[in-house]
């Protein structure tokens, strides 16, 4: 399997995806916002070009593979900052589910959730379906404080999950929660995720 990051690992990535993928503007605006709070205009511009679009609206939805190109973009340009590719990934997961937290949807998820780590990783397929068009997720327990969270056809590189998974912990108090990842096939990964 190539590098991640590599071109060969995106072209892989987008002729592994599905062409009826895609997802909400808020996600893209979300990348956006954090290159545009880390880098500068000229940056966003760099990642407006790479995917095709002017801009993006919240709720419309938008290829996915545009995404991915958004993404990988980003993560090359703010890697000086964040140190590595994956790192730069990890920090735009974790901003991404903090735009997603403070959405109609978001808000609406922390209700249904009230704190219960069980709870809030049995609506991440909901939710999931809700945001995304295109791939799987499911959820299996493997003990009180513990699970696989199992994402087929993911748009997003692993290292940007996890950093979206672990914001969401944080952001519902959830103590102790650790993530971790492997890949499974080129849009597939399984999760292990545990907590205090």
């Amino acid at each position: 399997m190539a590098d991640l990051g590599s071109e060969e690992e995106l072209l892989l990535r987008l002729s592994s995806m599905p062409v009826h993928h895609s997802m909400r503007g808020l996600f893209f605006n979300s990348v956006l916002e954090v290159v545009r709070q880390l880098g500068d205009e000229h940056a966003v511009n760099e990642c407006l070009k790479a995917c095709g679009e002017p801009r993006y609206l919240d709720f419309f939805s938008y290829p996915t593979s545009g995404y991915v190109q958004l993404l990988y973009t980003a993560a090359r340009l703010l890697t000086p900052r964040y140190g590595s590719f994956e790192e730069a990934l990890r920090a735009m997961g974790s901003r991404t589910i903090t735009k997603f937290l403070a959405s109609v949807a978001g808000k609406a998820l922390q209700l249904v959730v009230e704190r219960n780590p069980q709870r809030l990783l049995n609506n991440i397929p909901v939710v999931h379906r809700t945001v995304l068009r295109g791939g799987e997720c499911s959820m299996n327990w493997v003990g009180p404080t513990g699970g696989l969270l199992t994402i087929q056809r993911i748009s997003a590189p692993a290292p940007f999950i996890e950093g979206a998974l672990q914001t969401l912990f944080d952001a519902t108090n959830v103590r102790g929660a650790k993530v971790t990842s492997r890949q499974t096939a080129p849009l597939d990964v399984e999760f292990d995720i545990a907590w205090d």
